[in-house]
């Protein structure tokens, strides 16, 4: 079970946890003082600045918490998360200036070539997860293995998987990229430090293969005009903006819906270039958005938007709405995309802000029931707008009817 070691990672997440207390206060005066009436006033003025403290990612979390919506445990889990997401915001934005762009020199176990920060931010939250202690395993895309993460510290064992970079191909040109979590419920085996590494990491390998229905939590940071935060624990989603002044997550994105029916935009987002290596009738359908015959409205097309990165392209329908296509093709008959660390977690995401993620030859599979029998498993994906899921799936059907 291998694991990179970054001394400058490890030693600058303890200090970010050490001074998180004293961050949260530094925060909520900063609020105080943001503007100069609040300042000096008192009354409404100083609860209207109670009220954006609470909007604060670290206090949000423990209102949650004492609402019962969130295990105590969690919680140190979603706080290590977010400062670690910090952490690789401030490395994709001085990348350049670093000399942290362009190739590691290796692989991972997907056959993606590495980029540099693909395995410095691996570093950041192996390190930011394990330091937590509330996790017995860690599946990251960048590992070939599960990563074995019991500590003395705390008695947690929830299994966290993440993709440290998603789009890390565009990191170069400086466009959208950012992190994935997923973090699931204890597995069913227990898992015993005493053990040999080979029997430890045949327990850690059966506790991490489990369906999006056993996720407690998902979200994504997105780096790129503003670092986002977006998360969800079953109980909505919720959405926080790195406040650089501060240097803390506020809410910006108050239980994020999916627009639907009028509220919606016609926007389909995947990847052109490989249009040809679809199915048939993925290609037809592809053709019916262009002219805007697929909802009746010919003439009229729907709009193309695409980033080449999942996080860009699926927070961008889950704010506009429309559909994300991810089919398989023919030189990917699997997709590209892992199942249990990105498809997973963006499903989740999907179906807490009341729109769909699916699967399948006719896009009726729920991409949350789907057990993954590998760790590093692909999978194809259709997400967005219910209407947007459902009008897919009509169409593959009556499709596969008229050649009867």
């Amino acid at each position: 079970m291998r694991a990179h070691k970054s001394v400058r990672a490890r030693s600058s997440f303890k200090r970010a946890m050490k001074s998180s207390s004293a961050n949260n206060t530094r925060a909520v005066e900063g609020l105080k003082g943001s503007k100069g009436t609040l300042g000096r006033a008192r009354g409404r003025a100083d609860e209207r600045t109670d009220s954006k403290a609470e909007s604060l990612l670290s206090i949000w979390l423990q209102r949650e918490a004492q609402r019962g919506n969130l295990d105590e445990d969690l919680v140190v889990v979603l706080r290590a998360i977010s400062i670690a997401c910090k952490r690789i915001s401030g490395l994709v934005k001085a990348a350049p200036l670093q000399g942290n762009i362009g190739l590691a020199g290796g692989k991972n176990e997907s056959g993606d070539e590495q980029k540099k920060l693909d395995v410095i931010a691996n570093d950041v939250f192996l390190d930011a997860v394990k330091s937590c202690g509330r996790s017995s395993v860690i599946v990251t895309e960048e590992e070939d293995h599960p990563v074995f993460s019991a500590t003395k510290v705390g008695n947690g064992d929830f299994i966290v998987t993440f993709d440290p970079i998603d789009g890390s191909s565009n990191i170069d040109a400086c466009v959208t990229t950012g992190a994935i979590f997923g973090i699931y419920s204890p597995g069913e085996c227990d898992i015993d430090p005493s053990e040999s590494a080979e029997k430890i990491l045949e327990n850690c390998t059966l506790n991490a293969m489990q369906s999006g229905e056993n996720l407690v939590a998902a979200g994504y940071c997105m780096f790129s005009s503003s670092c986002v935060f977006m998360i969800t624990t079953g109980h909505g989603v919720y959405g926080f903006t790195l406040d650089e002044q501060i240097g803390e997550f506020v809410l910006s994105h108050d239980d994020q819906k999916i627009p639907d029916g009028k509220e919606m935009k016609r926007i389909y987002s995947g990847n052109n270039g490989n249009v040809d290596l679809w199915a048939p009738e993925l290609k037809d359908y592809v053709s019916k958005l262009q002219t805007g015959e697929i909802d009746g409205k010919i003439g009229n097309p729907w709009s193309y938007r695409y980033i080449g990165a999942l996080i860009g392209d699926f927070h961008r329908t889950l704010l506009y709405g429309g559909i994300w296509l991810y089919p398989p093709d023919s030189k990917a008959p699997e997709g590209k995309a892992r199942l249990l660390y990105e498809v997973a977690p963006i499903a989740y995401i999907a179906e807490q802000a009341q729109g769909m993620a699916t699967r399948g030859k006719f896009a009726n599979e729920r991409v949350m029931e789907v057990k993954p029998t590998s760790i590093h498993q692909k999978s194809p994906m259709f997400v967005g707008s219910t209407s947007a899921v459902l009008g897919l799936q009509k169409f593959l059907k009556d499709r596969a009817n008229t050649k009867r």
